[in-house]
């Protein structure tokens, strides 16, 4: 049987979902809104727990959802699977849904832990990770995700980072890898001490450093570090006696005029150099 059309902005469950458009909502609540059909649909299908689906809805239509092809499919599933979804009148449905992409599904999830305990259980005996240290544009951390995805990487580790992963943005440029991807938050001194304890080699990416990214092993453990577009990596990431006498500075040359990359294009660069020497390695 169908849950009743939702029909008024004043509605609990809509209001509650339009305030999570905010991150201190997000932060307090521990939920967060997954717009669009392949966003939700992988976001399910990585482990991340869904407590409610809206979907957009015609009071014509006897308030059954009026989403076609890959939103109906999902929807199909969703109740085949008996999980609730809620239909909601158009003009109601867009307080809930971000910007103008607008596919008629918006899901409500519960954030998931991150923490170095599940973080470290996630990876493979010599992982590749990348750190992000002070990134705070949500669609720079979601589009290092797509990156990582893409090649390979094992998992990412947000050091000081002041973007919110939860935000639409991040989820949108991710194209829904930030549910793939292990994930963990920290500052950047307990970044080094678990790297350290772990033996992972780190290669920061420095735009003074003088050793080519190209130059070095990416064999074993190993963590590609980068730091914000403005102002680089922290002094921290430059002191071997801090960062390990394995470590490394790297550098990606500049033939033009630019002092550097969008930190996704240099992350791409980076991971898939990684990716082809690692693979090179391999019997």
């Amino acid at each position: 049987m169908p849950l009743p059309l939702i029909t008024s902005p004043s509605n609990p469950r809509v209001k509650h979902a339009a305030a999570l458009r905010e991150s201190r909502r997000r932060r307090k609540s521990g939920e967060f809104l997954i717009d669009g059909v392949r966003e939700i649909d992988r976001a399910r299908k990585s482990g991340i727990r869904l407590l409610e689906v809206y979907a957009r809805a015609e009071r014509g239509a006897q308030g059954f959802p009026t989403v076609p092809g890959p939103g109906k499919d999902l929807l199909d599933e969703l109740e085949r699977a008996h999980f609730p979804v809620w239909p909601v009148e158009q003009s109601v449905f867009a307080k809930m849904a971000f910007g103008d992409r607008n596919e008629g599904i918006v899901a409500l999830a519960e954030a998931p832990r991150r923490d170095f305990e599940l973080f470290e259980s996630q990876l493979p005996d010599a992982p590749l990770l990348c750190v992000l240290e002070r990134i705070e544009k949500p669609g720079n951390i979601g589009a290092v995700f797509r990156s990582a995805d893409g090649a390979g990487v094992d998992g990412i580790i947000l050091a000081d980072c002041g973007g919110d992963l939860w935000h639409p943005n991040a989820i949108r440029s991710s194209l829904g890898t930030l549910f793939s991807v292990p994930c963990v938050t920290a500052a950047a001194g307990e970044t080094i001490d678990w790297l350290r304890r772990r033996r992972v080699r780190i290669a920061a990416a420095i735009c003074d450093a003088a050793l080519p990214y190209s130059e070095i092993d990416y064999s074993g453990a190993v963590a590609i570090v980068l730091g914000s577009e403005d102002e680089g990596l922290t002094p921290i990431w430059h002191d071997r006696s801090k960062t390990g006498t394995d470590s490394a500075a790297i550098v990606l040359p500049m033939r033009g005029i630019a002092d550097s990359l969008n930190i996704s294009n240099a992350a791409a660069i980076l991971f898939y150099h990684a990716l082809l020497r690692r693979e090179s390695n391999r019997p």
